[in-house]
């Protein structure tokens, strides 16, 4: 293949587009789950609705470990590029569906069953998508660039989050809350439609990876049983599941929690909290190739660790922020948090698909990534909401993450391999 700058940003970018319906569609769900609970649950049980909400959204998430299995598998099997414009494909009719889907109001008890059942089939093929974006990059690009070619690969996924707050931030502008309850929610999950096949439009035109050509071409490919698959992996699956523990919960303090505290700050504006979430995505994004240029540089091992202490260093001053309402300080300590955040995720997009033989890598990273992703970060928004509800205390995450976080930093330190960015 003719790697020529034209052809890395098409590949950047068809891959980066294509990632943004996950967390788009993943985000819209969490910003309208207050009116979701309002339609979708018995109003008999107002007080529990937002919390059964957010469970039905973890459980969807269990989906996403055997999605990742099957799209992974496939991938390993029939090429990358197949699998990862299928994976698009299938996540694009739950979406469309999830707009239409009935209200209590029409369909009584029926209408929950119907949610839980759209997370499942949406969450099922989400979880190819991440990290097939990990393995093309990886496999796409030169070994000098490799580190920084891999950092886009989150950068589509929070584009996705920023498109959604955009959107929910219009329409609430736009339209009376009647509207959004009746009509205005469901056309957020339309339009995730619509950015779904032009995904798929724009994932057609990729080329199959070098490194799968190359391994194709000596026949090379898969045939093991999955079982014996993951037990020759074992050790690698468990070094890319704990390296993600401290990511995968972040990212939910960082999308889920962290509006809910500028919200309690700021009183009813919530859109104004919104704003504020807006500019540290944009933050996050904007450095996400940068520490892929540094990691080029630099020693990744030490640089992950930097940054994961740089990340813990801050949570007892944002929990601090958090019980005395400090707008100004709330605000500074969680921007240089995720800066250090940006920097964890740009250098485990590469350390991830680095662990694992490229026969088996679609599959590996499906599985250490998504179970990471899906038990700790799903289902921390629901267990830190219930442990808010039950100790009334709205800094019990900061806890939470600063646990995962310690776990992911003893794996670095103990199992990660040191590496020379120009050697390995």
């Amino acid at each position: 293949m003719d790697f020529t700058r034209k052809n890395q940003r098409n590949v950047i970018f068809a891959v980066t587009f294509g990632n943004l319906l996950e967390w788009y569609e993943i985000y819209l769900f969490v910003y309208w789950s207050p009116i979701i609970a309002k339609l979708f649950f018995n109003p008999e049980t107002e007080s529990t609705n937002l919390v059964s909400t957010f469970l039905i959204f973890a459980l969807g998430l269990l989906a996403r470990p055997l999605g990742g299995l099957f799209f992974g598998r496939l991938g390993d099997h029939i090429g990358r590029k197949q699998a990862f414009i299928l994976s698009l494909l299938a996540m694009t009719f739950p979406t469309i569906f999830s707009g239409f889907l009935p209200t209590y109001e029409q369909v009584g008890a029926l209408a929950p069953v119907f949610l839980t059942c759209t997370r499942f089939a949406q969450a099922f093929p989400s979880g190819g998508e991440l990290p097939g974006a990990f393995c093309y990059l990886y496999e796409c690009a030169q070994f000098n660039k490799r580190r920084f070619f891999c950092s886009w690969a989150c950068v589509g996924v929070l584009s996705g989050l920023l498109l959604s707050i955009i959107e929910c931030f219009v329409l609430e502008s736009l339209l009376p809350y009647q509207d959004l309850i009746t009509w205005g929610w469901r056309l957020s999950f339309l339009l995730g439609g619509v950015l779904g096949f032009f995904g798929v439009y724009i994932r057609s035109k990729l080329h199959e990876t070098p490194l799968y050509q190359d391994m194709a071409k000596h026949t090379n490919i898969v045939k093991e049983p999955i079982s014996r698959v993951l037990y020759e992996q074992r050790k690698p699956l468990l070094k890319g599941f704990l390296f993600w523990l401290f990511n995968s919960s972040a990212i939910f303090f960082i999308t889920v929690n962290a509006p809910s505290y500028f919200k309690n700050i700021l009183g009813n504006s919530y859109r104004n909290s919104l704003i504020i979430m807006g500019g540290l995505l944009i933050l996050i994004i904007a450095f996400l190739p940068f520490f892929g240029i540094i990691a080029n540089r630099i020693n990744n091992k030490k640089l992950i660790i930097f940054s994961t202490i740089g990340g813990i260093s801050l949570l007892m001053p944002i929990n601090y922020f958090i019980d005395h309402s400090s707008l100004v300080g709330l605000c500074i300590t969680i921007t240089v948090f995720v800066i250090f955040f940006s920097c964890n995720n740009a250098l485990l997009s590469y350390i991830t698909p680095d662990l694992f033989p490229t026969r088996v890598r679609y599959t590996c990273i499906a599985v250490s990534f998504n179970l990471s992703d899906t038990f700790i970060g799903g289902f921390t928004p629901f267990f830190v909401l219930y442990l808010t509800d039950r100790l009334k205390y709205e800094g019990i995450f900061t806890w939470v993450l600063l646990f995962f976080a310690l776990i992911s930093l003893v794996s670095y330190v103990v199992l990660m391999k040191e590496k020379h960015p120009i050697k390995d």
